[in-house]
This record gives C-alpha cells, sequence and structure tokens, in this order.
C-alpha cells in the first residue's frame, strides 16, 4: 500500500498539485512563457483596495466646430410605431457640450469598490432604444424592456459576434439577460425588424468609469493618486483620451474635445 501512495505523491509533486489532488493553476508554463509572467496576469485584476488620499477628476466632453448631429434611416418598416422614415439623433447635448460619452480611466487596477447596484436597464418606445449609451460593471444584469405593442428582436454584438438575443412580442415585455454584461467590452444593440433600433453598451471591470450628463459634464471620484489615461467614447465621434495627474486628496480639471464630425 505504501508504494502506490509514494508514486501518487511524486506524481503530484512533479505537476504541481494542490492540497486537493487537483493541478494547481501556473504550475507549468506553456511552452515559450516564462513561468515568471503568470503573478503579472494576477496583478492585471482589479483589487478593491483602500483610497484615503484619493482625488477627483470632473469636466467636460465638448465638440469643436458644427457637427451633424443625426442621421436619416429610410429602411425602418412604417408600422405606425416606426416611421418609414425617421431621424436618429448619433450626437445629444446642447451647443458644443456632447451628452452620453462614455468616459473612464485607463491603467487603474486598484482602488475603491465595485459598484454596488449591478442591474441596468434598456428600453425600445416607438422601436428607439434608451439610453442609447450607458456603461455597466461586469458581472451586472441587463432588464431589456419592450414598450411597443409589436415584434423585437434585439441583438447584442460584442467584435461582431452576437453575444445573445432577445425577442420580445408585445407592451411591457421584460427579459433579462447576464451574457451581455458577462464580460468588458463595447457591446453594439441593433434590433433585426427594426434597423433604427440602435444602442451602445461599455462593460467595465473596473468602477472608475462614467456617462456625461446633459451639459457634456462628468465626475470620477475616489481616483487613488497616480498618473492616468483619462478616455472618452462616443459612437458618432469615436475614441480619445489625455494623460491626467492624480494628486492627493485634489480636485483636477479635465477637457476633452472632439473635432467636428464630417
Amino acid at each position: 500500500m505504501r508504494r502506490p501512495l509514494a508514486v501518487c505523491l511524486a506524481v503530484c509533486v512533479a505537476l504541481g498539485c494542490d492540497a486537493e489532488g487537483q493541478r494547481a493553476p501556473h504550475a507549468m508554463p506553456a511552452p515559450g512563457v516564462r513561468a515568471a509572467s503568470a503573478p503579472a496576469q494576477e496583478d492585471s485584476a482589479y483589487r478593491v483596495a483602500p483610497v484615503a488620499d484619493g482625488g477627483r477628476i470632473a469636466g467636460r466632453v465638448l465638440v469643436r466646430g458644427r457637427v451633424r448631429r443625426d442621421s436619416t434611416i429610410a429602411t425602418v418598416p412604417d408600422t405606425g410605431w416606426c416611421r418609414a422614415s425617421r431621424r436618429v439623433t448619433l450626437v445629444e447635448g446642447s451647443g458644443d457640450r456632447v451628452a452620453g460619452a462614455v468616459v473612464w480611466l485607463e491603467n487603474v487596477h486598484a482602488g475603491k469598490p465595485l459598484p454596488v447596484v449591478r442591474r441596468y436597464d434598456l428600453s425600445t418606445r416607438h422601436c428607439e432604444a434608451r439610453p442609447m449609451t450607458q456603461a455597466a460593471i461586469a458581472g451586472g444584469m441587463l432588464d431589456v424592456q419592450s414598450l411597443d405593442p409589436l415584434g423585437h428582436r434585439t441583438r447584442f454584438t460584442r467584435a461582431g459576434s452576437t453575444i445573445d438575443i432577445v425577442d420580445e412580442s408585445d407592451a411591457g415585455q421584460v427579459v433579462p439577460t447576464a451574457a451581455v454584461l458577462a464580460h468588458p467590452g463595447l457591446v453594439a444593440v441593433r434590433c433585426d425588424v427594426h434597423p433604427g433600433t440602435r444602442a451602445w453598451i461599455r462593460v467595465f471591470d473596473h468602477p472608475y468609469f462614467t456617462v456625461t450628463s446633459r451639459d457634456g459634464g462628468f465626475t470620477i471620484d475616489s481616483v487613488p493618486p497616480g498618473t492616468y489615461t483619462l478616455a472618452v467614447w462616443q459612437p458618432s465621434l469615436g475614441e480619445r483620451d489625455t494623460t491626467i495627474r492624480v494628486a492627493p486628496r485634489q480636485a483636477v480639471a479635465a477637457a476633452i474635445a472632439f473635432p467636428a464630425a464630417p
């Protein structure tokens, strides 16, 4: 009986087993990958840590010059609820201020706790999805609601691949989905039946993100002191970023301006 037990222990030692006999992660590096690279992967995951001397970023997202805010969709079937030709506002805001732009910090790996509320809503009324843009935390739940007395087939894609399809047949129907917010990234929303229905959801694995208000304003608080990339994205204007330095217990102003869209 001792020999089989000794052989089993030797195999476990060679393969890197844990206390329960399961193979320990990172015990055998892949070909061409140094064993020292494994801790770097673990460090890249966001972790909650005290932010006693955190700073605050406040600013606006602007657009310079004239910008075409609306586009005309002429392929929407006329159902009485969805007009045969309708204008879809892709740049919202007032004057040169951009509403509905997603703002976030890059290269942030530790800080304040993740959002407690992880339930989000996407509603369709008169074949128009609202909100047009929103930001969410990975692992959240999305409630897809139809306010139209007709059928919708809402398709969610990430990087061109479908991650979920929600079918709705009548007004008031709510369908929850966890697949849409399962992983970080940009999710595009379309309706297979009504091409004019569109929206976007930017999903993050850290809490340092927000969406600009009607006047283009935004605030990100409890930021650990350091130098970061402050990024902003809007579906019609694209993405821009700037470098920003946050000092302990200080507020820093930031303004990101898009050039006028062609």
